[in-house]
């Protein structure tokens, strides 16, 4: 991948707690600030009240942001999180270490690949789907994924989802501060000349085990002019380029 793959991001939308439009995530990026942690909801007033209950806020984060983005009924989807739905997991071992039967819904909900199916129940899509955990690379292996899918059958865009949030108190020992309470969701195609094409790229080989988390540099990239974007993980170097 080191000549990169060319793209055009048709959309994005993002949520965290008090960022939730394209106004706020600029003022955002043009400050030092770091994104909010405390407990907000998103608004998903506009889903059935039915999956409204059966979500957590991971699931609320995760179809908010798809459904704002667009392209939600008719693009192949790509769903990314380090950590995934762990809070229904959770739920879920101490339902077994409590020798209770365990909920199908609660089992559903919890599997990785759990919310992609969920959007795609709201939206009645039949598009392929793909679910990746690949720690704090995982927002990139992602793009990895959404971009071969491109080069595999342009003729449809592709939605890459990413999120994550705070691990349950149960998991504090292994929580990475560095990791942001944040949804983004991206549609992209093949370039074309309506739309300024990117290039993504991976390079190299990296000695260092990770750099934090890339989700909140890439949101800066992505609300402000900037024209180069780069993270350095512990699988090497990423990097994605606007062109002039």
């Amino acid at each position: 991948m080191d000549d990169g793959v060319s793209f055009s991001l048709e959309s994005w939308a993002a949520w965290a707690p008090g960022l939730s439009d394209s106004v706020s995530w600029q003022q955002w990026a043009e400050t030092e600030r770091d994104i909010p942690a405390h407990e907000e909801l998103p608004d998903v007033s506009d889903l059935p009240a039915g999956l409204r209950r059966r979500l957590s806020r991971l699931g609320k984060m995760t179809l908010r942001v798809a459904l704002d983005a667009g392209q939600a009924e008719r693009a192949r989807i790509v769903f990314s999180s380090r950590n995934g739905n762990v809070t229904e997991m959770l739920k879920l071992l101490q339902t077994l270490a409590a020798g209770d039967p365990i909920s199908p819904t609660g089992f559903g909900m919890a599997v990785h690949n759990s919310l992609a199916g969920m959007l795609s129940i709201v939206t009645k899509n039949t598009q392929s789907q793909t679910a990746i955990a690949a720690g704090n690379e995982s927002l990139c292996m992602g793009m990895m994924e959404a971009l071969s899918l491109l080069r595999e059958d342009p003729n449809e865009p592709v939605l890459l989802i990413h999120c994550d949030e705070n691990l349950p108190d149960f998991y504090q020992p292994f929580q990475d501060t560095d990791v942001p309470v944040c949804a983004l969701a991206m549609v992209l195609s093949v370039p074309n000349a309506a739309r300024k094409s990117l290039s993504f790229r991976f390079s190299g080989h990296s000695t260092k085990v990770g750099a934090g988390d890339p989700l909140k540099s890439f949101l800066r990239f992505l609300a402000t002019s900037s024209s180069e974007w780069s993270w350095t993980g512990s699988q090497g170097n990423w990097q994605c380029e606007r062109h002039a």
